[in-house]
C-alpha cells in the first residue's frame, strides 16, 4: 500500500499498540540528544532529537538497564516511534502514548496498543528504527503482528507480558463491540514500502478478522509521516482553505462577516485529502480540518456510508437531502472571477479555517471522491462561512456548540410514516393492553408494559428462519431498517405481524438475554468470548427449537413455552461453544465468526442437527463441564404497580404526594408551588392508571404523570428516563418502590419459611 493511499485512509484506521509508561531518568539521553550515528540523514536526525526529547523519561527502559548505551538508545527510539505513531493516530498525549507501550519480552509482535477517546477504535502498532532510515517490515514481522491480534481476539493473555495485562480490559472492551474498528499499524523509520507477500498477509488478516460492522485495516507510517508530525508539533501551521462559489451565494457584513452559498463536494474532498483541480498533488489537511469542532470524523458509520452512496449515485440531489456544513475562520479574502457583485462567481480564501460542523460530510466527500471524482464534482453542499474578525471572545465557541446540538435524521425515523407500525401499535393496545413505541424520541415503555420497535425488530430478526438477519443486527441495529429486496425491514414487516406474535417474540428474546447474562459469569476465556459474541445466534437457535406454530398457542400453553426457555438456552449454548471449535478449529477468530453470515448458517445447521440426536447424559455436549458452578435461579420482582395492586397493599383513596429530586425541585418547583394541588394525588387500585391527580382529576400511570408534569412545567432539560414509582410516595410509608420492595421481601421470607417447614416435615 502506497503512503499516499494509507494517509488518505486515516479516518478509517483503527488499531494501535503503545508501550507502557515507566520512568526513565538520567539515562544519558540528554548528553546524546544532539548526536547521531555517522551517516544518519538529516531528516532522521530531526526525528531522533524530537523523539528523545518527547519520550525519554516517559517510556520505561528498566529492562535495558544492563545494556550498553547504544543498544539502549536504539530500543528507546524504536519504542518512541510506536508511541509517536499512537499520538498521530489516536490524538493522545505523550504520557498516554508512553503508558500504552508494551514492547519487550512476550509482546507477540505488538509494540504499542492505543485507544480512541470513544473506546470503539484500537490501534496495534509494531515499530522499527534504523539510524540510516532503512527500516523495513518483512513477512516474519507481519506474521508476528497477526498472531498477536489473534491471541487478543481469543482472550489468550496468559503468555503476554505484564504491560499488556494492564491494558487487557480496555482491549477487550473494544473487541467485544459489534462495530469495533481495528488498525494494524506498521511504524517504520524507512520508506514504508512493503513486499507483496507482506501486504497479502496483512490483507488476509483484515479479511478474516473483519465482518459485518467490524472493520480491520492496516496502514504504514513512514519516515516522511514522522517528520511531518514533528514539524507540525514544533511549528503548527494554521489551515488556509479556498472555496469557490458559483452564482448561488450571498453575504452579510454586520455584525460579523458571513457568506452562505454552495460549494461542489469535490472541493471538500480536496480540503481533506489534497489534489488540486488540475490533478496535481496538493496539501490535504485530514483530521486537522476539525480542530475546532466538538468531534472528529467518526469514520465509516452507517450514516456516513449513506452520504457516500448518495454522492455517488444521485449527486445532483445531494444538496436537497443534506443540511450543509459550517466553516469558521479568522478572516476572509474574496476574489471575483468577473463582475464584482453578490451572486457572481467568487473564490474565498479562508485563513485559519476549521470545519466546526459537518466533519462527517467532509470525510464522506473524500471517501466518495476516491471512488468517483467526476460524480462528486456534480454534488453540491450548502456552506456557511463565518469570519471571527472583530467578533468578541467566546463567539466562535458558541457557534461551534450551537451548530453541533441540532438533531439529525436516522433511517429509523422514516419508519414512523409506515402505516404498518401505527397498525401494530393499535393492535398492541387493543389486543394486549400494552404499548408499542416506534417514533424516535418517545420513551420506551416499562418492560412489562410493552416494547419499542427496535426491540421488537431485533426479536423478530432472531425469530426468522434465516440466521443472516440475526448476524446483521449484531453488526448494527441500523440494519433493521433496510428496505427493498432482501432488506431486513421488508422481510420482518412486509406482511404485518400480529401484536401477539411480536410480543411473544420479545418475551422469548428477553428470557434468552437474561439467561445468558446469568450464565456469563460462569465462563472464562474462549467460551466467554463465544457467549459475548454469540448471544443473538443463541436466541435464533432457541426460536428455531420452539417452532413458529407454538407462537399461536393458548395462554396456558404459551406460559409453558416461556418456562422452558432458560432450559433451551442451557442446551443450545454448550452445543454452540463446542461447534465453533469443531467446525472452525480453536484457532478461529470468535468475534468475526459471529459476524460472518455463512459461518453462522453452518453453525445453526450443525447445532440443530446435533441437538436432534439428543442432549442427554450420553451427549458429548455437557454444560456443567464448561461452568465453574451452578446457582439457584432467583425469581424476579414483579413490576411495582402490578405487585402493589395484586396484593392490595394500598387502599383506594390513600393520599400520595410528589417527591421530586433536588434537581427537579429547582427546575419545576416554582411551577408546582403556583398550584399546591399539583403535588397531591390519590391511589386507585388499577394496574394501568393507579394515580388520580388532584390538579386535573384525571388518572395516570406514575411515570406518565411525572412526564406530564415535566412537560406542563416546560422543563426543557428534563431527563429522558422517568421513574415515576420512585417519585410518588405515601406519607409516612415511603415511595411506591420502597413499599413494593418491603412487600417483596416479606413474600420471599414467607416462601423460605414454607420451604423450611416442608423440609422439616
Amino acid at each position: 500500500m502506497e503512503t499516499a493511499q494509507v494517509l488518505a485512509e486515516d479516518a478509517s484506521l483503527c488499531f494501535r499498540f503503545d508501550i507502557l509508561n515507566p520512568d526513565v531518568r538520567n539515562g544519558g539521553w540528554e548528553h546524546s540528544m544532539s548526536k547521531g550515528a555517522p551517516g544518519m540523514p538529516l531528516e532522521v536526525q530531526h526525528i531522533r532529537r524530537a523523539l528523545l526529547g518527547e519520550f525519554a523519561g516517559r517510556i520505561s527502559m528498566d529492562d535495558f538497564e544492563k545494556k550498553d548505551s547504544k543498544e539502549r538508545e536504539t530500543a528507546l527510539l524504536s519504542r518512541a516511534v510506536s508511541a509517536k505513531a499512537a499520538c498521530i493516530l489516536a490524538d493522545c498525549s505523550p504520557d498516554e502514548a508512553a503508558a500504552w507501550v508494551i514492547d519487550g519480552r512476550d509482546d507477540f509482535g505488538i509494540d504499542c496498543v492505543a485507544f480512541s477517546p470513544s473506546g470503539s477504535e484500537l490501534w496495534l502498532i509494531q515499530a522499527k528504527w534504523k539510524d540510516k532510515g532503512t527500516a523495513g517490515f518483512d513477512t516474519e514481522a507481519a506474521l508476528k503482528l497477526v498472531h498477536g491480534l489473534k491471541k487478543l481476539d481469543n482472550r489468550d493473555l496468559d503468555h503476554f507480558n505484564e504491560r499488556l495485562q494492564l491494558l487487557a480490559d480496555r482491549v477487550h472492551g473494544v473487541l467485544r463491540l459489534p462495530t469495533c474498528k481495528v488498525n494494524l499499524v506498521v511504524a517504520l523509520m524507512g520508506d514504508g514500502r512493503l513486499s507483496l507477500e507482506t501486504r497479502n498477509i496483512l490483507d488476509e488478516a483484515a479479511k478474516e478478522f473483519g465482518g459485518r460492522g467490524r472493520t480491520v485495516e492496516y496502514r504504514v507510517l513512514d519516515q516522511e509521516d514522522f517528520h511531518r508530525a514533528i514539524r507540525e508539533d514544533l511549528e503548527p501551521q494554521p489551515i488556509t482553505l479556498k472555496a469557490t462559489l458559483g452564482r448561488e451565494w450571498y453575504s452579510r457584513e454586520t455584525p460579523y462577516k458571513a457568506v452562505i452559498g454552495e460549494v461542489s463536494a469535490d472541493q471538500l474532498a480536496r480540503w481533506y485529502g489534497g489534489e488540486e483541480d488540475d490533478g496535481e498533488p496538493g496539501k490535504g489537511h485530514g483530521e486537522r480540518l476539525y480542530d475546532r469542532n466538538v468531534r472528529k470524523s467518526l469514520g465509516l458509520t452507517g450514516v456516513n456510508q449513506t452520504m457516500v452512496e448518495s454522492m455517488l449515485r444521485e449527486p445532483e440531489e445531494f444538496l436537497y437531502r443534506h443540511n450543509g456544513i459550517t466553516v469558521q475562520c479568522d478572516r476572509v479574502e474574496q476574489e471575483y472571477h468577473a463582475k464584482r457583485a453578490v451572486g457572481q462567481p467568487t473564490t474565498l480564501t479562508l485563513y485559519n479555517a476549521s470545519v466546526v460542523n459537518g466533519a462527517q460530510t467532509v470525510s464522506s466527500a473524500h471517501r466518495a471522491f476516491e471512488t468517483d471524482p467526476e460524480a462528486v464534482a456534480e454534488a453540491y453542499v450548502l456552506v456557511r462561512i463565518i469570519s471571527l474578525e472583530g467578533a468578541p471572545e467566546g463567539f466562535g465557541r458558541s457557534i461551534t456548540q450551537a451548530t453541533n446540538t441540532q438533531n439529525h435524521m436516522e433511517r429509523r425515523d422514516f419508519i414512523a410514516i409506515d402505516t404498518v407500525q401505527s397498525e401494530i401499535q393499535k393492535d398492541f393496545r387493543l389486543s394486549l393492553d400494552k404499548e408499542y413505541v416506534f417514533r424516535r424520541g418517545e420513551l420506551d415503555p416499562a418492560p412489562e408494559s410493552g416494547c419499542s420497535v427496535t426491540e421488537a425488530a431485533t426479536a423478530l430478526a432472531c425469530m426468522h428462519r434465516d440466521s443472516s438477519l440475526a448476524v446483521r443486527v449484531k453488526g448494527s441495529t441500523n440494519a433493521l431498517w433496510e428496505e427493498g429486496s432482501g432488506g431486513a425491514y421488508t422481510r420482518l414487516f412486509g406482511q404485518q405481524p400480529t401484536a401477539q406474535q411480536v410480543w411473544r417474540a420479545v418475551q422469548v428474546f428477553r428470557l434468552v438475554r437474561d439467561q445468558l447474562t446469568e450464565l456469563r459469569s460462569r465462563f472464562t476465556g474462549r467460551p466467554a468470548a463465544i457467549v459475548d459474541s454469540g448471544g443473538l445466534l443463541v436466541a435464533h437457535l432457541v426460536f428455531q427449537r420452539i417452532g413458529r406454530d407454538r407462537f399461536d398457542e393458548s395462554e396456558d400453553e404459551w406460559a409453558e413455552v416461556l418456562a422452558g426457555v432458560p432450559d433451551q438456552v442451557g442446551v443450545v449454548l454448550p452445543c454452540l461453544i463446542t461447534m465453533v471449535d469443531t467446525l472452525f478449529t480453536t484457532k478461529s477468530y470468535v468475534t468475526s465468526t459471529f459476524a460472518n453470515e455463512e459461518r453462522c448458517a453452518r453453525l445453526v445447521a450443525a447445532v440443530l442437527g446435533a441437538l436432534q440426536r439428543g442432549t442427554g447424559a450420553d451427549s458429548p455436549v455437557d454444560l456443567k463441564s464448561l461452568m465453574a458452578d451452578t446457582a439457584l435461579k432467583r425469581q424476579r420482582r414483579p413490576q411495582t404497580v402490578r405487585l402493589l395492586v395484586d396484593h392490595d397493599v394500598i387502599s383506594d383513596g390513600t393520599p400520595l404526594v410528589y417527591a421530586p429530586s433536588p434537581v427537579e425541585e429547582v427546575a419545576i418547583g416554582a411551577w408546582l408551588d403556583d398550584d399546591p394541588r399539583r403535588r397531591r394525588a390519590s391511589w386507585v387500585n388499577d394496574r394501568k392508571t393507579p394515580i388520580l391527580w388532584e390538579a386535573d382529576g384525571k388518572r395516570y400511570s406514575p411515570t406518565g404523570l411525572v412526564s406530564q408534569m415535566w412537560n406542563a412545567a416546560d422543563w426543557k432539560e428534563q431527563w429522558s428516563a422517568v421513574q415515576g414509582p420512585k417519585q410518588w410516595k405515601v406519607p409516612g410509608e415511603g415511595t411506591l418502590v420502597e413499599i413494593a420492595e418491603r412487600l417483596w421481601r416479606d413474600i420471599a421470607a414467607e416462601e423460605r419459611l414454607d420451604e423450611d417447614s416442608s423440609v422439616d416435615s
